[in-house]
C-alpha cells in the first residue's frame, strides 16, 4: 500500500515516518527542501524560544487544559479534536524535546494570558541546524522518499469518489505528473502566505484549502485565522506576549489604555494600519528584557525607544474538515496539522502549534494503516480537480498583496464581497494550456483566499439568521 504526504513541516514528516515504520511505501512532496517548507521550519524565530503549551504541573490535568481550551472555542470546534490535543499533548511534548533535542530556558512553566495553571513550557532549539533535521533523517533512513520541488495541484480521484493520488508540478521542468496512492495525507500548512505578511514560509499558501476547495472535501470554518503583531521594520520579530501586554501601546503617538490580552493588542494595530495610522510599542523598562535581541538593538529602538508595529498572519485555525482521526469527508483523503481546521475553535491557545502537529500527524498515520482495508489499491483516476495556474503571475500576486493586507484582520462584509468579485474574474489558465510553478504558486494562493473569504461571508450570514 501506498501513501502520499503533501508537506515536510512536523505533522507531514511524523505521519510519514509512522507510515513508513507500519510497512507502507511513503513519499513526501514539498514544495522546498525536506523539512524547511513548513510553519514549522520558522517557529523559533518568532523569539528566542519555542513555546510548548500542555499541563505539566501538579494539579494540573487533560480535563482542565480542555476546559480552557473550550472556554476559548466559542462553539466553533469540531467535536472530539480538542479532547485529543488534550489528552495527548503533554506525552507529545516530552517527546518532542527529545526528537528535536530541545533544551529548558526555565525550570518551571510560565502562566499564560487565560489559561488556568502554568502551561508555557519554553525551550530552545539547537543551534546550526534545521529544527526538523533529525525528522528528516529518521524519514531517510526509514526509506521514505522526498520529492523535493514540487508543488500538489490537484487531486486524483477514482470510479468510487474516493482521492486516488496526487497531480504534482515539478517546480524546474513545469512539467505535471500523476502521483498515486491509496491515502493522500494533506500536510502542507496554513493560509499565512494568502496574506502579504506571515511568519510562515511563501509555500504556506492555504494549500490545503485550495485542494480540498477543488475537489469538493468539506472545510471548516476556513476564515478563521490567528495574527500578531510584527515590527513594522525588518527584522520583522514578534515583540512577545508578555512584553505587549505590559507595554504602551501608541496608536498616532497616543498612549491607550493597557490591553485585557493580544487579540485586543492585534485588533488595535490592525485598525491602525487599514487607516494608515502609525502604531508602536514602548516597552516597559522591566519588560526590556524579555524583548527578542534583534528587537533590543535594531536602531529604531535604539534611538526612539519604542518599536513599530504592523499585524502579520500567524496560524489558521480553521482549514479542511476532519474527524477525531484526521479523516476529510472524502475517502482516502486525510489532512493534519495547519492544513486541518476545527481542533480550537474561535481562538487558538499560544504554543500548541507544534503539539497540534504532532499528535495529529502520528494519529491520522494510524487511522491510514487501521484503513488499509477500505482503502482501494489506487484505483485507477478517472477525473482530476486540478488546481488552474493563474494568468499574469507577479501581477497577481502584487494584487492579491494589495486585496489581503487590509482583510489580515478586520474583514468587514462589504470589502470582502468586493474582492471576491475581482478574484473570481481573475483568468486562469485552463484546458491544454501549460502552466508553470510560479503560475501553479499564484492559483493556489487565489483559491485559499476565495476559500477564506467566502467562508467569512458564510459565517456573516450565519450569524445575522441566528435568532436574537
Amino acid at each position: 500500500m501506498r501513501a502520499l504526504i503533501v508537506g515536510s513541516g512536523l505533522a507531514g514528516l511524523s505521519c510519514a515516518l509512522e507510515l513508513a515504520r507500519s510497512g507502507w511505501e511513503v513519499e513526501v512532496i514539498t514544495a522546498a527542501r525536506a523539512g524547511q517548507d513548513g510553519a514549522t521550519h520558522r517557529v523559533h524565530a518568532l523569539a528566542p524560544w519555542i513555546l510548548l503549551t500542555a499541563p505539566w504541573v501538579r494539579g494540573d490535568s487533560p480535563r482542565r487544559f480542555l476546559a480552557d481550551l473550550e472556554a476559548r472555542a466559542g462553539g466553533l470546534r469540531r467535536p472530539g479534536l480538542a479532547e485529543v490535543l488534550a489528552a495527548e499533548a503533554h506525552r507529545c511534548g516530552e517527546d518532542l524535546c527529545d526528537l528535536l533535542e530541545l533544551r529548558r530556558v526555565d525550570h518551571e512553566p510560565v502562566l499564560l494570558p487565560g489559561d488556568s495553571s502554568p502551561r508555557g513550557l519554553r525551550v530552545l532549539p539547537p543551534e546550526g541546524r534545521p529544527l526538523l533535521a533529525p525528522l528528516v533523517a529518521a524519514c531517510r533512513e526509514a526509506k521514505v522518499r522526498l520529492a523535493e520541488g514540487r508543488l500538489a495541484v490537484g487531486l486524483l480521484r477514482g470510479e468510487t469518489g474516493g482521492v486516488s493520488g496526487v497531480l504534482a508540478c515539478d517546480r524546474r521542468t513545469a512539467t505535471v505528473s500523476e502521483r498515486r496512492a491509496s491515502a493522500v495525507v494533506l500536510a502542507c500548512g496554513g493560509p499565512g502566505g494568502v496574506f502579504p505578511l506571515t511568519t510562515s514560509p511563501r509555500w504556506c499558501r492555504g494549500s490545503g484549502l485550495a485542494l480540498a476547495r477543488r475537489a469538493g472535501s468539506l472545510l471548516h470554518n476556513a476564515q478563521l485565522t490567528q495574527a500578531l503583531p510584527l515590527m513594522a521594520t525588518r527584522p520583522r520579530f514578534f515583540p512577545t506576549s508578555a512584553v505587549l501586554l505590559a507595554g504602551e501601546i501608541e496608536i498616532g503617538g497616543t498612549a491607550r489604555p493597557p490591553a485585557a490580552d493580544l487579540v485586543e493588542v492585534t485588533v488595535a494595530v490592525a485598525e491602525a494600519c487599514v487607516a494608515g495610522i502609525p502604531a508602536a510599542l514602548r516597552p516597559l523598562s522591566t519588560a526590556e528584557s524579555g524583548l527578542p535581541a534583534g528587537v533590543r538593538s535594531s536602531r529604531v529602538f535604539r534611538i526612539e525607544g519604542k518599536v513599530p508595529l504592523t499585524v502579520a498572519l500567524h496560524h489558521g485555525i480553521g482549514g479542511v474538515g476532519i474527524d477525531a482521526w484526521g479523516r476529510a469527508s472524502l475517502p482516502g483523503l486525510y489532512a493534519c496539522g495547519e492544513a486541518a481546521g476545527g481542533v480550537q475553535g474561535a481562538r487558538r491557545t499560544m504554543g500548541t502549534g507544534l503539539l497540534e502537529a504532532r499528535v495529529f500527524g502520528l494519529r491520522v498515520a494510524r487511522a491510514v494503516v487501521h484503513d488499509r482495508e477500505r482503502l482501494d489499491a489506487a484505483e485507477t483516476p478517472v477525473r482530476y480537480d486540478l488546481c488552474p495556474g493563474a494568468a499574469d503571475a507577479p501581477a497577481l500576486e502584487g494584487r492579491l498583496d494589495e486585496l489581503m493586507g487590509p482583510l489580515t484582520v478586520i474583514r468587514e462584509e462589504a470589502a470582502v464581497g468586493r474582492v471576491i468579485e475581482e478574484l473570481k474574474a481573475w483568468p486562469r489558465i485552463t484546458g491544454g494550456e501549460a502552466a508553470s510553478g510560479s503560475e501553479f504558486l499564484a492559483g493556489l494562493r487565489l483559491e485559499a483566499a476565495l476559500a477564506i473569504l467566502e467562508a467569512t461571508l458564510d459565517a456573516v450570514a450565519e450569524a445575522r439568521a441566528r435568532p436574537g
